[in-house]
């Protein structure tokens, strides 16, 4: 079966034709700076440099940032353009109350067991010191991935949800190791793995959004329901997570950003969010 990603891998490639920008076969640019809005600012290359996803590659080794299907070059074109402005278009977009202090990139939320933290992709900090952890997703949901946890997240009795008073979380975490598959499209693991470095690493009340890109056709509308429905289990254990398209939050953005934002929303909107 074709991948439902295909349609967007193609209108990425039209739009950086239509720029008269050098992409090779893999979908890659020449330079990052031609897969960008604009160049990335200094903070946030240290951001990236601290992660352990290789974005930004090393000498005579490109980074994974330079693809066009990037999602850590979708994320950088809507968040870094934000760092250092005033963040109340974008907080009011993302349905933040108390608005943004600080913006992120790259950060590890601890769970508290060995090995590496998971990344998270953007963090925001209100002033009020509440962290919104944001995971972004570009077009991996809609390729072949297998989600799973290693052992070690099981060792402990109680388990490592229900000691942080979250059952249902538990529950779905054990399904899922266990071999079961709800989901088709969404990482769950990732989004339960998180939730736990969000617990011990994060101020009370801070919260986990996952942000994703919505492909055309079944496959989207089928990752949309995951997404909804796995909120929807975390909530029910009291924990604030909510699902977001980027379509949705471009359409936010562009009612209520003011003039001075027209070319930053002209370019995700010719490249990421037009209709064809």
């Amino acid at each position: 079966m074709a991948s439902p990603a295909i349609p967007v891998r193609n209108d990425q490639r039209d739009w950086a034709r239509g720029r008269g920008l050098v992409v090779d076969a893999a979908g890659y640019t020449a330079t990052l700076d031609d897969n960008l809005f604009r160049p990335i600012r200094p903070e946030t290359i240290v951001d990236f440099e601290a992660g352990d996803g290789g974005e930004l590659g090393e000498p005579g080794r490109r980074g994974k940032m330079q693809a066009l299907h990037s999602s850590s070059a979708l994320a950088c074109n809507v968040f870094d353009y934000w760092r250092g402005r005033d963040g109340a278009e974008l907080a009011s977009a993302l349905g933040l109350g108390d608005g943004i202090e600080s913006l992120g990139f790259e950060r590890k939320l601890p769970t508290g067991l060995r090995g590496k933290a998971p990344n998270l992709d953007v963090v925001l900090l209100s002033p009020s010191g509440r962290v919104t952890a944001i995971e972004c997703k570009f077009l991996e949901p809609y390729g072949s991935h297998a989600a799973s946890f290693s052992a070690r997240y099981f060792e402990r009795r109680p388990g490592l949800w229900e000691a942080a008073g979250f059952p249902r979380c538990q529950a779905l975490a054990e399904r899922l190791h266990a071999g079961a598959q709800p989901y088709r499209w969404l990482d769950a693991p990732q989004l339960l793995k998180h939730i736990l470095g969000l617990h011990r690493s994060a101020p009370p009340g801070s919260s986990l959004l996952y942000l994703w890109y919505q492909v055309p056709g079944t496959a989207g509308e089928k990752h949309a329901a995951e997404a909804a429905s796995f909120a929807a289990v975390a909530q029910a254990d009291g924990i604030d997570v909510r699902a977001l398209s980027y379509q949705r939050l471009y359409r936010k953005l562009e009612e209520g950003a003011s003039a001075e934002h027209r070319d930053y929303l002209t370019y995700l909107g010719e490249r990421y969010f037009a209709e064809r």
